[in-house]
């Protein structure tokens, strides 16, 4: 199992250094800094020894995505984990994201930072939502040719709502990667 471990100090490549299981001086481990060095404060992935995991896990394949392309179908059509991924993509995405302990946008970052990212990545898409449905509104009267102070907003909105969102999704697929190793090869 893959694990996300924060620099201590700026470290050259090849490097070795203990590092604490979930902040527990008892529990350590040897870490190899990765290719390239790291600078402090920087996370990189880190192999958990197998008698340091806590508790029973799920056995998560690596190398390879668990499902092929379509067994998201295998449960029926109607299933709640489909439809929530078919029509709030950003929902299931930012479920996926406090599950692996990433922040809003998809990086990895401490447990301060991680713990409510489900909360803010809902609180994003009620505040899009609530913004697009007011310019909405206001451009109503208007027809199919709203003012520009009007269309410029929604035009700006629509863009930071879509730029934020594939980031997010772009940052949390590489993180999955990272961690159960699944080359870029296979899609």
């Amino acid at each position: 199992m893959m694990v996300h471990v924060v620099a201590p100090a700026s470290l050259p490549e090849g490097y070795t250094f203990e590092a604490q299981v979930g902040g527990d001086p008892e529990r350590t481990f040897t870490v190899e800094v990765p290719e390239g060095g790291v600078k402090e404060g920087d996370t990189f992935l880190a192999p958990l020894p197998a008698d340091m995991a806590d508790g029973p896990r799920i056995k998560a394949p690596t190398g390879q995505w668990k499902d092929g392309l379509f067994n998201c179908f295998g449960y029926g059509i109607l299933h709640p984990s489909l439809c929530c991924s078919l029509w709030c993509t950003q929902i299931a995405m930012g479920q996926a994201m406090e599950r692996m302990h990433l922040t809003w946008l998809g990086s990895p970052g401490p447990n301060v930072a991680t713990r409510n990212t489900f909360k803010v990545v809902v609180a994003i898409i009620v505040a899009y939502t609530v913004y697009s449905i007011a310019l909405e509104i206001a451009g109503a009267p208007y027809g199919a040719y709203p003012p520009t102070w009007i269309s410029v907003p929604r035009f700006v909105g629509s863009l930071a709502f879509t730029i934020w969102a594939i980031w997010a999704l772009m940052k949390t697929r590489a993180n999955v990667r990272a961690q159960y190793q699944i080359p870029e090869e296979k899609c």
